[in-house]
């Protein structure tokens, strides 16, 4: 299905079933296919889910115009408004859970979030250290120009997500080129104080072995603020969710029984 932004961009989106909602949200380079267990396990929940692909992904408009974090922000909240999702859960992997911690500063229609695998702040300074890899304000241009010479994944994504997602892969090629404006802007974001300032529930999900992040970011920010909690996952890479599917998705099911309240 197609929603038409304010800025008139076609966004490809899917909902499946019915219940409280719940919206998955994916990275930079991500395709909503690689949600598919996450779909299944919370249908059977009794949730309704809804994916969609941001512009420049998977099967939306491709645009140079409003490739940078607000503007997806803003995509997500309209996209929200248009399906009348009353207080909706927000779940967002990578750069997905920057636009929800993002989502907190500017909207209050949601119940919680969960970032999987996302520092709150990405570059590196002096007092802090759980930014992505090595990088810092004097030479993020330059060290995420190209991607990261690193495997992103520790064993590979689970058989059960892999045809799917390659066959979107095929169709619909990301071009990471142009949307170095989109990262570039994401890098600079530090949403430390979001978090610290929102009144909604948040849990962090950090994967053990990420080649990103340190692990401990998720414990640091759960300890400075009351209502942030985290997890670390063993024995997975940075896609969590489609790496571990059954391991994340008991971590997942206490999320949104635990927030249910809210909704």
């Amino acid at each position: 299905m197609k929603f038409l932004t304010d800025d008139k961009i076609k966004l490809d989106y899917n909902v499946y079933g019915t219940g409280n909602p719940v919206v998955l949200i994916t990275g930079f380079g991500g395709y909503q296919e690689i949600w598919k267990l996450q779909i299944e396990y919370l249908m059977n929940m009794g949730y309704q889910v809804i994916t969609y692909d941001h512009r420049n992904h998977g099967a939306s408009q491709r645009t140079n115009q409003g490739l940078n974090i607000m503007r997806l922000i803003t995509d997500l909240h309209e996209l929200i408004e248009f399906l009348q999702l009353d207080k909706p859960l927000l779940i967002g992997h990578s750069m997905g859970a920057s636009i929800c911690y993002g989502y907190l500063t500017r909207y209050d229609n949601v119940a919680a979030i969960m970032g999987i695998d996302q520092t709150t702040k990405m570059l590196n300074d002096a007092r802090w250290r759980y930014g992505f890899m090595d990088i810092n304000e004097d030479n993020y241009r330059v060290a995420t120009a190209t991607a990261a010479k690193v495997h992103e994944t520790l064993r590979g994504i689970d058989a059960r997500i892999i045809p799917s997602l390659n066959d979107a892969k095929d169709q619909y090629p990301f071009d990471r080129n142009l949307n170095l404006p989109l990262l570039y802007d994401h890098v600079t974001k530090d949403w430390r104080d979001a978090l610290k300032k929102s009144r909604h529930p948040i849990m962090l999900v950090a994967a053990k072995d990420s080649p990103y992040y340190n692990s401990d970011f998720a414990k640091v920010m759960s300890d400075s603020c009351d209502n942030v909690t985290s997890a670390v996952v063993d024995n997975s890479g940075h896609d969590i969710m489609a790496e571990v599917p059954d391991q994340f998705n008991q971590l997942l099911r206490h999320f949104v029984l635990s927030n249910r309240r809210y909704q």
